[in-house]
């Protein structure tokens, strides 16, 4: 069984084992698109290997994001139940695990624990990557110096200034 990502840490040893067992591991080659902008996935991925590129037309953003091992995809559209604001490409070839989230919906209405632990795993991961994002251009301004009143002073008058014991 593969390593469980870290962010997994809300999950048993049960609940990891159900994800392996109902997940389908995914080859995918870089170029590939593993989802489509607008077009509901089917899937909720866990990235195992490999990188993948977050790209958005409607936000005009090409490169949103770099996604790589131990990083879900398609955790969005799930919490909002809408289509994908983006799609993903593999940069690299890589390995996927897809869970169906028919199967996931299924899994939570059966096991209202498990549902818990998912949907916190699931919200905790989402406010990360949208810290994240956000934070990605985000380059605080230089610290401003106090001004220096002699600043614009020359030399020799800086100088007097001295002499007279201005300072």
């Amino acid at each position: 069984m593969p390593t469980v990502p870290p962010y997994l840490k809300e999950f048993g040893d049960e609940d990891a084992r159900w994800l392996h067992e109902h997940g389908t591991l995914v080859r995918v080659r870089a170029g590939d698109k593993v989802i489509t902008e607008g077009v509901p996935p089917e899937h909720i991925w866990v990235v195992l290997d490999g990188e993948f590129r977050v790209s958005s037309e409607g936000m005009n953003d090409p490169d949103m994001l770099r996604v790589k091992a131990g990083e879900l995809l398609g955790e969005m559209s799930y919490i909002n139940r809408s289509p994908p604001g983006a799609s993903v490409f593999a940069v690299s070839d890589g390995v996927l695990l897809a869970v169906r989230r028919a199967d996931l919906d299924a899994q939570i209405a059966q096991d209202p624990e498990f549902g818990s632990r998912f949907r916190k795993v699931l919200m905790d991961f989402a406010v990360n990557r949208m810290w994240l994002y956000n934070r990605r251009d985000w380059n605080p301004p230089p610290p401003t110096p106090d001004p220096d009143p002699y600043a614009e002073l020359k030399v020799h008058e800086l100088i007097e200034k001295l002499l007279r014991g201005e300072f």
